[in-house]
């Protein structure tokens, strides 16, 4: 027979945490990442006392709240062991604690396996609740919501509980959108509950910044847990709470004139902020605690407080850090990091974004707030760490317009290079998986040690530069090396061949240094003034070393302009190209039909380029991965939208959406083309109208968007869109061929021609106002001060405007509303070759 269980106890009453006297306050300056001042804040820092009295409450009960969803299917049966062997402890014999045990998965697939069973029940051997336990199996979506709501339901007042919610992954259905706020709904109705939620991030995958928002929400604290030994560990930090003396709630008022209020508890690993009433709940009478209370003030205000202790380094710092980063104002949170001049995790953590960054972020926080010890071991310096060397982007601005007069040591950069794709080959794979070359090949016409210094161009939305060096070369037959002299009617001896080399990869500087030659005099004054050349004489026969590691990517005094309207202009330009390059993809305003075969024979393009087809190096993927000749990398995905599109990835071709919205059919006998294309249209008697959609079709704003360029383009409608595109471009020849039907060869010139003016100027705008901003955010990992924003999940983006639509890697990303756009920003995994590559590219 068991013992008599103690019974579990409480604080007296709400709000009995009383504010010691001797309050103390500091002041400290928030700097960006540059060093410069964004704000200032008063600090007034609250010392708590617990009232020693307590009086005896009949019970505490703790609802475990576990993930069983399909991503689970090779964890569930570690976690299930290890939830056997937690209510199975003999310290929990005196404890006067029920049990409840949830676990869900889809949509009404939420089971409660037993509700408030006292744990000395669960304990027994092959007990009917611990057998329940053994059959729990993995299914399906994941639907937190419903576990949440449940629990809530078995909360009973004036009895101490806690929740405690693990998951492994995102809340998606039936949507996040539709989770997301389900969940905000059920923390703001806990809130006035006697009850505190804590959060379990089990393995990478898992939404952090919800679950740690979540148990913000409801005081409670966020475990980023890597396998189930930590899982276990934080189940049972809240278990053997629940089985000692437990202060009730306390709330906090913040005064009007106080913009931030943070609880910190280093004994209770608790930190909670907010900006508004704060709960407190879940802690020990025996607990440390202070409420740290902020006000932003002026500049002037600042310095007048002449009495006040400058506290940088200051604990109140960086639990400010901390509250911020798990309410999602990550700008505010590195910022405040930066100005406790702690190198280490400045240089650490400046540039995460992603919700694993994040989590990382948050932990070493945590560790060293809760394990100060450990700040010893970091570089503390008197000011924000700063880089004020010139940037690797203003560098490279130099080499593009000094680039006639500069040449690289092509072997120096062939050696130090590192691959940041798969490595291709030429050639396609037959039905045995074995590869078939192409009948040509080049050889390089250029084979000395220098090269021109190639073209640069920044990714678009990736925080990637590429060099595009030139080479000569000519097309010879791939088994006796026979040149290929004339092609079509064009000599073919004297091509270009094109390699990319990533000189920065995602924010990371790939190319660490060059060696070059330099014939221009002023290139070489310009290179010696921004520091870059170690040596004062000028000689155009010397080799000089151009380290690239040791710059920063970015000047952080940069300005950059509004993005509002960019989507749309741009939205519309793709469209209209998409539509002209389908016409265009099987002719030419240059060669004959039979021209076109004959180049396309010897692998040459339109334009002259070489294209080869090329396949994966690799015939398994994985097995490569396993003898390590390829890895995996995260790469930053960064893209800007509208409040209703989210990207340009979301527009559909134009063949696909002709075919969606449009019936193409011949005009003389009424026959309807079953895969319509735009290259029909080049034909004469084709006619364009609108089909009759299916019920079940869903029209979204894409199609909208879209279907009013379309409509015009194909004359169904006089929207006026197609011609105030053309006009803005200088390609008012096309608009005279829409309205006044001319030969098929004409049509061909003025939409090559359009085309190609649509393209330079679609790249203009990102050259020079989305591919700078685009490197900077995934360079830093800040937006720029001008653009300042609050992060945001997907679930809280879609909560706002209902029309975005997600890719299962956007319902991971960070997101920003800036103005009337969105940025986006998501991590996807990509493979790449370790070995390095002499001589091919990317």
């Amino acid at each position: 027979m068991a013992k008599k269980a103690a019974k579990n106890t409480v604080v007296n009453s709400k709000n009995s945490i009383s504010k010691s006297t001797n309050n103390h306050r500091t002041r400290f300056t928030l700097y960006n990442l540059a060093g410069k001042e964004k704000a200032y804040y008063l600090v007034d820092k609250v010392n708590l006392q617990i009232n020693a009295e307590i009086s005896e409450k009949a019970v505490a009960h703790s609802i475990i709240i576990i993930d069983r969803s399909g991503s689970m299917s090779y964890d569930i049966a570690a976690l299930k062991d290890t939830l056997i062997k937690l209510l199975t402890l003999d310290e929990y014999i005196n404890f006067q604690l029920v049990i409840t045990l949830i676990s869900y998965s889809s949509k009404k697939d939420v089971t409660c396996h037993f509700q408030r069973v006292p744990i000395q029940e669960v304990m027994k051997q092959n007990s009917p609740y611990l057998e329940e336990i053994k059959k729990i199996t993995a299914t399906y979506l994941t639907c937190i919501s419903q576990g949440m709501q449940m629990a809530k339901s078995l909360i009973k007042k004036e009895e101490l509980t806690a929740i405690t919610l693990h998951s492994d992954g995102y809340a998606n259905d039936s949507s996040p959108s539709a989770e997301a706020k389900a969940l905000l709904e059920i923390c703001e109705e806990l809130k006035s509950m006697d009850v505190f939620v804590n959060t379990i991030a089990y393995s990478n995958a898992s939404d952090f910044k919800l679950l740690s928002k979540i148990a913000n929400t409801v005081s409670g604290v966020c475990i980023k847990a890597g396998d189930v030994k930590e899982v276990y560990n934080a189940i049972y930090s809240t278990s053997k709470l629940l089985g000692g003396a437990v202060a009730p709630a306390m709330e906090e008022t913040l005064a009007a004139d106080y913009s931030y209020q943070v609880f910190f508890s280093r004994s209770a690993n608790k930190i909670n902020g907010t900006n508004q009433t704060l709960k407190i709940f879940g802690i020990k009478p025996e607990d440390d605690g202070v409420i740290y209370k902020y006000k932003q003030i002026s500049q002037d205000a600042y310095e007048q407080l002449k009495d006040v202790a400058i506290a940088q380094n200051d604990e109140s710092v960086y639990v400010f850090a901390k509250a911020n980063l798990a309410e999602g104002n990550l700008n505010t949170a590195k910022y405040a990091i930066a100005s406790t001049f702690n190198a280490t995790l400045t240089e650490r953590h400046a540039k995460a974004l992603t919700n694993q960054e994040i989590a990382n972020f948050a932990q070493d926080i945590e560790i060293a707030l809760f394990y100060p010890n450990i700040l010893h071991e970091h570089e503390i310096l008197d000011k924000v760490k700063v880089n004020n060397r010139i940037s690797l982007l203003e560098l490279i601005k130099i080499f593009e317009e000094y680039r006639s007069n500069i040449i690289i040591n092509l072997k120096h950069l062939q050696d130090n290079y590192q691959r940041k794709g798969i490595k291709r080959v030429n050639g396609v794979r037959d039905e045995n998986g074995n590869l078939v070359k192409p009948w040509l090949t080049t050889e390089y016409i250029d084979i000395g040690e220098y090269v021109g210094m190639g073209g640069f161009e920044i990714n678009h939305n990736t925080a990637t530069i590429n060099m595009l060096v030139s080479r000569k070369v000519k097309l010879v037959k791939s088994d006796d090396k026979t040149p290929i002299i004339e092609v079509a009617g064009l000599l073919v001896n004297d091509l270009a061949a094109f390699n990319n080399y990533t000189i920065v990869s995602d924010g990371e500087v790939n190319v660490k240094s060059l060696k070059v030659k330099i014939s221009n005099k002023k290139a070489f004054d310009l290179l010696k003034k921004a520091g870059i050349l170690e040596t004062d004489k000028f000689d155009f026969k010397s080799e000089y070393t151009i380290n690239l590691e040791n710059l920063p990517l970015v000047s952080f005094d940069e300005r950059y302009s509004s993005i509002d309207d960019l989507f749309y202009e741009l939205a519309q330009i793709k469209v209209l190209c998409s539509i002209l390059s389908a016409h265009l993809k099987e002719e030419s305003d240059v060669f004959l039909p039979e021209q076109l075969d004959e180049l396309k024979k010897h692998y040459l393009s339109k334009n002259l380029y070489i294209n080869f087809p090329t396949t994966n190096e690799y015939t398994d993927i994985q097995e490569a991965v396993a003898n390590g000749t390829v890895d995996l990398r995260v790469s930053y995905k960064i893209d800007i939208g509208s409040k209703d599109i989210l990207n340009f990835g979301k527009l559909h071709s134009a063949n696909k959406f002709l075919d969606r919205m449009y019936q193409v059919y011949d005009k003389e006998t009424g026959e309807i083309f079953v895969k319509p294309t735009f290259e029909m249209a080049l034909n004469e008697n084709i006619a364009f109208r609108h089909k009759q959609l299916s019920s079940r079709t869903k029209i979204t704003r894409v199609d909208d968007l879209m279907k009013l360029i379309f409509d015009d383009f194909l004359g169904l409608e006089d929207n006026q869109i197609v011609a105030a595109i053309l006009s803005k471009i200088g390609a008012d020849s096309l608009i005279r061929v829409l309205h006044n039907p001319v030969s098929k060869e004409e049509t061909i010139t003025a939409f090559t021609a359009a085309n190609k003016k649509l393209e330079k100027y679609a790249e203009k705008i990102y050259r020079e106002k989305i591919s700078p901003l685009v490197f900077y955010i995934g360079s830093t990992g800040l937006l720029p001060d001008e653009m300042s924003a609050k992060a945001m999940t997907a679930e809280e983006l879609a909560l706002l405007y209902p029309n975005l639509q997600f890719s299962a890697y956007e319902q991971e990303g960070t997101f920003f509303e800036v103005g009337e756009s969105i940025i986006s920003v998501y991590a996807q995994t990509e493979y790449y070759s370790k070995k390095i590559t002499v001589g091919v590219e990317e």
